[in-house]
């Protein structure tokens, strides 16, 4: 069977509930090294602090796993830059997560590598090798040409996209030929996508419901559910991408191919065996995209076509669709800067003879309203995603405190409903009020 976590778009990651957050062209460095780096003593050259420091506390009001979770996440690191042409950069991440209140108790710490890599720099010409965050993409909430970089989904679709990407090992070349880049991407050894702790609210399986997220419940495996151990395959090369992107006067246009394996999992029970095997199998992939500003907005647009998709037949069989996904974004400021709107139109199709257990045809919209007030000290804002071919609602709506930068102070809510193959009914249950603290130093 297949967890679909991208019912939308079956390409990227949580299509209609993944946030729109600040424009985003290629992201190609590592999240930014602090305002105001320490420097070592005795030289400019080699700096070190914590990147995205997150403090969060929440509570599930009727979540059946648990009532109450707690999340920190940290990421040490150290640069050392000898001249322009040579970088150096060792990254660590630093996750505990803590889960109470329920049948479903844990807490656990990991210690995974950050950013690291070594980069060179020449004229026209990056290189970079080592455990790097390469996420492609011009619309924020979903973009429908990252192929190459590693979701993670222990905390579902709640933070911000580069929030919830991870590096992996890959070679990286990027050339620039006067207004066309190139960006070729070599991914030695695949690595899936980061699950949340069996028994997390945020897990993708739901025993108690014999559900995988995106698939129809299934009752009569009810007793295989509860007790089947989950397995991942991480086996082999995660494959090849090229991107070629133009900035021209008007309009930027990008073109994109690849031969990756999907980040997302695709589940295949084997009851004889008493398993969840997570696959992660290739496809092929090509897709345009361009960005415009006219007059006080700009438009953004992504299309995409797969092959070698894979879905799940109603008796269990895993097929390979061909699939279509198109979004189209408008980001404007109404009424000046200290307000910004970021809208998108989504639409997904699976090209597929036989009937399956996952969406073949979405349609949907999802966005953010942000509005700052208190002198900038106060940022206020309303994320939501609707299917309209399919039951499917997500609101969150956020406060937060950002009068002490760079520390940010925060309140808010994430709210879901809809029928149960879509993102948001399978975590109907999971609605979240949630406070924290986002920081670096």
């Amino acid at each position: 069977m297949l967890a679909t976590l991208l019912i939308a778009l079956a390409t990227a990651d949580g299509a209609a509930f993944a946030q729109t957050a600040t424009p985003a062209e290629d992201e190609d460095d590592p999240p930014a090294a602090p305002r105001k780096p320490r420097e070592a003593r005795g030289t400019a050259k080699l700096r070190f602090g914590v990147d995205a420091v997150r403090l969060e506390a929440g509570h599930w009001p009727s979540a059946p796993e648990a009532e109450r979770g707690a999340t920190l996440r940290a990421q040490p690191f150290l640069q050392w830059q000898p001249d322009r042409r040579w970088e150096l950069r060792l990254g660590a991440r630093l996750d505990a997560d803590w889960q109470d209140g329920g049948p479903r108790t844990f807490d656990r710490a990991t210690a995974d590598w950050g950013d690291s890599y070594l980069r060179l720099r020449h004229e026209d010409t990056r290189v970079t090798v080592g455990a790097q965050t390469i996420v492609w993409g011009r619309v924020d909430a979903v973009p429908v040409i990252d192929r190459v970089s590693r979701v993670d989904l222990r905390r579902f679709a709640l933070d911000e996209l580069s929030e919830r990407r991870l590096p992996q090992w890959a070679v990286r070349w990027e050339q620039t030929l006067g207004e066309v880049k190139l960006d070729a991407v070599w991914l030695p050894r695949f690595q899936a996508a980061a699950f949340p702790v069996d028994g997390s609210v945020w897990h993708p399986v739901n025993r108690a419901r014999a559900q995988v997220i995106g698939v129809e419940p299934a009752p009569a495996l009810a007793p295989f559910f509860r007790g089947a151990r989950i397995e991942q395959q991480e086996d082999g090369s995660g494959g090849v991408a090229l991107r070629a992107t133009r900035a021209g006067d008007s309009l930027d246009l990008g073109l994109t191919v690849a031969h990756t394996r999907q980040p997302l999992p695709y589940f295949r029970l084997e009851p004889a065996q008493g398993r969840l095997v997570s696959l992660h199998p290739y496809t092929r992939f090509a897709a345009i995209d361009g960005e415009m500003a006219v007059g006080g907005a700009t438009f953004r647009m992504e299309l995409g076509y797969t092959l070698d998709q894979p879905l799940t037949a109603r008796d269990g069989r895993m097929l390979r669709a061909h699939a279509l996904d198109w979004i189209g974004a408008v980001e404007f400021f109404p009424g000046g800067k200290d307000t910004r709107v970021n809208l998108q139109l989504v639409a997904h199709e699976a090209r597929v003879d036989e009937p399956v257990l996952e969406v073949k045809r979405f349609v949907g919209a999802n966005g953010e309203v942000e509005t700052r007030f208190g002198q900038d000290r106060w940022k206020a804002s309303m994320r939501f995603a609707v299917g309209f071919n399919v039951r499917d609602t997500y609101v969150a709506p956020r406060l937060a405190f950002i009068g002490w930068e760079p520390h940010e102070f925060y309140v808010a809510a994430h709210l879901f409903s809809g029928e149960d193959r879509a993102l948001a009914g399978f975590h109907r249950q999971h609605d979240a009020l949630v406070i924290g603290v986002k920081t670096k130093f």
